[in-house]
This record gives structure tokens, sequence and C-alpha cells, in this order.
């Protein structure tokens, strides 16, 4: 009799030490949005790819490409951070060899335990690769360059006089440049002569612009609401309960969670079908603040909550117009019929904000976390500025009365990430030329970079003036 009672209370208790531990390697849908360290597999993950480029009655003749590098190796500044966690795992195992738990039910299973203890640092991966794009990263700068073909292929043609294109002076955006055209062009990439050139100024405005890095870069207040999130309460326990579940009885440096997270999604970035071993030591809970944390930098350093990024951002939609009002003024096709571009994040979100493009009726704050707003927000960088992310227009030229729903001989099709990118006034990213030419000519025209050195500008003015009578019209309509 007593020995069956033990051995039910042994069963009990195997029971509730394993609903204790819990095994996220063995989770069927993790979370797997990383903010701008996120594949760009899973930043359109349940997304259904539309027919919006069929336009009937309408032809496309032109497109403008904004498009950001695929995964990379860590930067050069990260190395030393990032080989760290070796020690660290270490550490943690030990923790649990020796089982230093005061809360059980914080416990990682032995299976994450295991994932950990497997990993190693890559000896292959050293700081003269600083940067450069992973083979990954490679390999999906040419399937999309593939899709857009297959997607376009009356525009993307095989003609290389057809193209011209622009990006920033680093490895990683060359590299992306011979990845891409290697995917447009296969075999034939490398024995043609593809018009390109390099634009700094056009591709990363903010870096040769003193007034923007005083009055964003460089002011405290630009982070103020991401400190704010990380000093919470809520910031703290998240902290408290990760350094439990590895075993310490004392709160773990915050430089070590970063570290941890950025293991986690460069792993996964990397690797986007294996286990990422550092990811298991996050609750999903864990990976949807620390995306918050990250949304709150780039929306006030990048996005709406600074008014520089409107005067900054302007420097794509200028391009954009200036390529497409060749095309439109000209009855005669025009070369080159496709501009692309690559460069980095800063510029998607800028160029984004600059649009009006996934703007929140509220301003995201650290303590509006848990409100619906924040939880639904449009602004998300995960969403926004995945790697290999992409911001395209399509010119397209009509056929009157070929469709009634369109009274423009000409429509601009604006794509995020493959998808249609909601804008007001168009329907499902298919805007009227008029409309087009209006809101963005005028951002277009009052563009330039004067004010980076103390000139004076006039596009905020400008520019609120003519949202404020868009609202008004609105209003009184």
């Amino acid at each position: 009799m007593r020995l069956k009672l033990l051995l039910a209370l042994c069963l009990v208790y195997a029971s509730a030490q394993a609903q204790d531990e819990s095994c996220r390697s063995a989770d069927q849908d993790p979370y797997l949005l990383f903010g701008t360290k996120t594949a760009y597999t899973f930043a359109n993950r349940g997304i259904p790819v539309s027919r919006a480029h069929d336009v009937p009655g309408c032809q496309p003749i032109a497109i403008w490409m904004l498009n950001r590098h695929g995964s990379h190796n860590p930067e050069a500044d990260e190395f030393a951070e990032l080989q760290k966690l070796v020690i660290f795992k270490n550490n943690v195992v030990i923790n649990y060899r020796n089982g230093n738990f005061r809360n059980t039910n914080l416990r990682m299973c032995s299976s994450d335990v295991n994932l950990l203890e497997r990993w190693e640092w890559n000896p292959r991966l050293n700081i003269s690769f600083a940067g450069d794009l992973t083979s990954d990263g490679y390999m999906s700068t040419q399937q999309l360059a593939q899709a857009w073909k297959q997607r376009f292929p009356g525009l993307l043609t095989d003609n290389v006089h057809d193209y011209l294109f622009k990006y920033v002076n680093d490895q990683r955006s060359s590299t992306t440049f011979k990845a891409f055209t290697e995917g447009l062009f296969r075999a034939q990439a490398d024995n043609i002569d593809i018009s390109k050139e390099t634009d700094e100024k056009l591709l990363r405005p903010y870096k040769y612009c003193p007034s923007w890095n005083a009055n964003v870069e460089e002011n405290a207040d630009t982070l103020l609401q991401q400190h704010t999130f990380e000093s919470s309460q809520e910031y703290k326990d998240m902290l408290n309960n990760i350094s439990r579940r590895l075993g310490f009885n004392y709160d773990i440096e915050r430089d070590v969670l970063h570290n941890m997270y950025q293991m986690c999604r460069y792993n996964k970035a990397w690797q986007v079908a294996q286990i990422s071993p550092w990811c298991a030591v996050f609750t999903k809970d864990d990976l949807k603040r620390l995306e918050y944390l990250e949304d709150l930098q780039t929306y006030y350093k990048y996005g709406y909550g600074s008014p520089k990024n409107q005067e900054i951002g302007c420097t794509g939609v200028k391009d954009m117009m200036t390529f497409f009002n060749t095309h439109v003024d000209n009855e005669k096709p025009q070369q080159p019929r496709a501009i692309v571009h690559f460069t980095e994040a800063p510029m998607l979100l800028l160029t984004l904000q600059a649009l009006g493009a996934r703007r929140d009726a509220a301003p995201l704050t650290a303590a509006g976390y848990h409100t619906a707003p924040a939880q639904s927000r449009k602004w998300s960088s995960s969403a926004m500025a995945p790697y290999n992310a992409n911001l395209a227009a399509v010119l397209y030229k009509c056929t009157p009365n070929s469709n009634f729903q369109i009274n423009d001989p000409y429509q601009v099709l604006f794509l995020e990430n493959e998808r249609p990118l909601y804008l007001e006034e168009c329907r499902v990213g298919l805007c009227n030329w008029t409309f087009v030419k209006n809101r963005f000519g005028l951002i277009a025209d009052n563009c330039n970079l004067d004010f980076c050195n103390g000139g004076a500008t006039k596009i905020n003015g400008i520019l609120s003036f003519s949202l404020a009578l868009v609202i008004l019209t609105k209003v009184f309509n």
C-alpha cells in the first residue's frame, strides 16, 4: 500500500514538474516577429499574396523600388559582446545541473537546456566578415528579384537598358545589388554592362545632415519613450523572470538580455527552418515587449515621433516623382523603365512616413503598451523593415473607359513587401495619378536638404497647411 502511495506521489510530482517546465523549442506556433531583424518570410506570414498588380484596362510602364538588404552577420561592434554568450551559456548549464531554482515554475524544459548547451559560436564567423550578407540573405535577395520579374514580366525584362540601379557605398549593399541582378538576369549577370551608381545623399541622407543629427540622432528626447519603457516595472519584472528562468538568483545585466535577444533573432534569420536556442530563453510575451521596445525607438528616430523626419524622408519621394513625371510627360516609352535602389532599414522607415503610410491615430508611448491601439499598431518595425524589406511604386497607363472604377489615364500601385500598401484616398494601394501628383508632388517640389546645414525649409509649413486643407475639405463635405 505504501509503495503504491509512493509511486502515485512520484507521478503527481513528475506531472507537476512537467507542467511547470515550459518547452519553447517544441512550440508549434512560436512568436517570430523580431523588429528590424525579422526574416522576410515571417514578416509576411499570414498575409496572402494578392493579384493587386493585375489592374484591368491598365498596363505597367514604370516601376520604382526601394530595397533593404537580406540577413547579415553581426556588426563589428557586436562581435565581442555576442561571443561572451559562450561563457554565459556555460553558467546557465551549470545552474541547471546544480538545480539552482527557487521557483520551478520558471524552469526551461530539458530539451531547451540541451539545445542551448549544444550552441557554440561559429568559428567561421569572424570580424573580417562583420556586417556581410549571409548565404541565406544572398539567396533570399535572388529569390525576391525572381518573384518581382515573375509578377511584372513585361516590365522587368532581360533588356539591361530598362534598368538603373542605385545603392549606398558599402559592401552589404553592393553585394545585395549583385544578388538581385543575378536573380533578374541569371547566368547573364556577370557578362552584361548594367547601369548602376552610388547615391549616398539620396539613400542615406541622415548621414549627411548635421541638423537632423543634432535634433534627432543625438537628442536625448528621441529615446525618452524607449528608456521609459525599459525603466517600467513591467520590464523589470520581465528581466527578473528571465534571470530566474536561467537559474540566477539575481537579475542579469540588461546588456546580457540584449545580447541574448540579438543572438536569438540573428539565428532565426540565418536559419529560418531551425530552432534558435537563444529564443527559448524568452516567452512570447517577452518577445512582444522587446519588439515594442524597438518600435518605440524607430517611431521617434525614423518615424512620426520627430518632425525633422518628414523633412529628411522626402528624398525618396522626390526621386520617385521625378522618375514618374518623365514617363507621364512623354508619349513615347522612356528608359529606364525600372529604378531599383538598395539601402538600409532607416531609409525604408523614413520614406514610408514621408508617404503618410502606417500612421497611427496617437503616438506610441511607453505607458500605452497594453492599450488596444498599441497592440494593433500600424507602425511595426517587423512589418515595415524586416530583412529584404521593399517598397515599390508601379506606374500604369490606362485605356479610357476600359475600367469604370478608373477615371484617370495613369494610376500608381504602391506595394510594401509585395503586398498592397494602404494609403488614404487610394483603393487597396492603387492611387489616381492626380492624387499622387498633388500629394507627393508637393513633397517633391519642396524637398531639399538646405536645412541640414542651417538653411531655411518650407516643407513642414507647406505640408501642414496642405494636410489641414484636406481635413477641412473632408469635414465640410
